[in-house]
């Protein structure tokens, strides 16, 4: 277990605090779940259902049951009779995942930009890259994850369909690691700020291939940083 994953353990409820709460395994998968993307706890460190057990003050059982949710997500890779570790970042998934928003926030965009509630939801939208903004400037950075997050769910949920934002949410989370490394260099941020804000205008004035083409840039930012980063933070990567 890596230096960082040995601090966040110390973190955890220590034993007692949450005992006799129902769904205990959601207690635990939330917080694994969360510590994972936002890179509190490192690709590749070892996760001990026995370490865990003990500082929830809960058995095994539900702590098992986290792990294999969040195997099923991709985020834990469950090795029997060698250990249950982090799931490190993997280069091709990560560019399936941005092929899949460009297919479907496009799509939205192209609804958004035809519509005529366009100047509504560039307003809401608006709402959003402010708040965002606001969190780069105060170097807020779980404020910054929450902010870009929030637009495009906003974005999604705009198109009338809110549905795909299961679809989008899980593969946005595949790049979530990716932005809790970077955010805190304010120019990869205030980047992400600036294409929001683009993308928002060219809903606003109707233009529809602008828009799409926004996000297309805007999405093609995961990619080189991914790259970027595989090359500083080799371990963290297949």
């Amino acid at each position: 277990m890596t230096t960082r994953s040995q601090a966040r353990v110390l973190t955890l409820p220590m034993a007692g605090e949450g005992r006799g709460r129902p769904f205990e395994s959601d207690r635990v998968h939330a917080w694994l779940r969360q510590s994972i993307l936002t890179m509190v706890i490192v690709p590749g460190a070892a996760l001990a259902e026995s370490e865990i057990a003990t500082r929830f003050g809960t058995s095994r059982t539900p702590v098992r049951e986290a792990l294999l949710r969040l195997a099923e997500e991709g985020l834990v890779d469950i090795r029997p009779q060698r250990g249950t570790y982090v799931s490190r970042m993997n280069l091709a998934r990560l560019e399936e995942a941005l092929f899949l928003r460009d297919a479907v926030e496009g799509a939205v965009l192209r609804r958004l930009a035809g519509g005529d509630a366009r100047a509504r939801v560039a307003s809401e939208l608006t709402e959003h890259v402010d708040r965002h903004e606001a969190a780069v400037d105060a170097h807020d950075l779980p404020g910054t994850l929450d902010g870009d997050a929030a637009f495009h769910r906003a974005l999604v949920q705009a198109g009338g369909m809110p549905g795909l934002w299961d679809v989008v949410g899980k593969a946005r989370d595949l790049h979530h690691r990716l932005r809790a490394i970077a955010a805190p260099e304010a120019p990869n941020a205030r980047a992400a700020v600036a294409d929001h804000r683009g993308i928002v205008r060219a809903i606003r004035s109707g233009n529809a291939d602008l828009a799409h083409r926004r996000l297309t840039v805007h999405l093609g930012r995961n990619r080189g940083l991914a790259r970027a980063l595989a090359q500083r933070f080799p371990g963290y990567f297949d």
